[in-house]
């Protein structure tokens, strides 16, 4: 593990901590957004397959750890890293637009949210009275929104 691979870990250790102690108070019609979704995708054109698989597990069990979900969030975000890196790879060289952005997003914020959705209803850890419609595409709009405006405020 070399210093930049610490360095990205310890910045989405950050990206959790901010979305614990601020995006769970900015709930919209119960709809939180995953800022750690964002960093993943963001970081899934960096490195190798492996090395976001394992950076996502870490990451990921640090998130269900403080959110008391115990391995949805982890098997939900591996699994999404795994089938759409090859995606996210394609796009490393090509400069998207805005709505491009959104779009990636909110499609793979859906898919996370509707694995998670899934799990959470066979072991009934989610049975907090939160609509799935809710969760789904609010949750995941809220998502994309935000990585679109990360996007447009990062710069080049």
């Amino acid at each position: 593990m070399n210093k930049e691979t610490i360095k990205d870990l310890l910045v989405g250790l950050s990206f959790v901590i901010v979305e614990v102690l601020i995006f769970q108070h900015l709930s919209f019609f119960g709809a939180t957004p995953d800022p750690l979704l964002i960093y993943l995708l963001w970081l899934s054109m960096k490195y190798e397959r492996l090395q976001i698989v394992i950076i996502t597990a870490v990451l990921a069990f640090f998130q269900d750890a403080l959110f008391d979900f115990w391995g949805l969030n982890m098997f939900s975000k591996i699994l999404l890293m795994f089938f759409a890196y090859n995606f996210l790879n394609r796009q490393r060289e090509s400069r998207l637009l805005v709505w491009q952005v959104f779009i990636v997003i909110f499609v793979t914020a859906g898919l996370h949210n509707l694995v998670f959705l899934s799990l959470s209803s066979f072991i009934e850890a989610y049975s907090s009275g939160i609509s799935p419609i809710i969760f789904l595409l609010l949750s995941s709009l809220y998502t994309a929104t935000l990585g679109a405006m990360l996007f447009i405020f990062k710069g080049n």
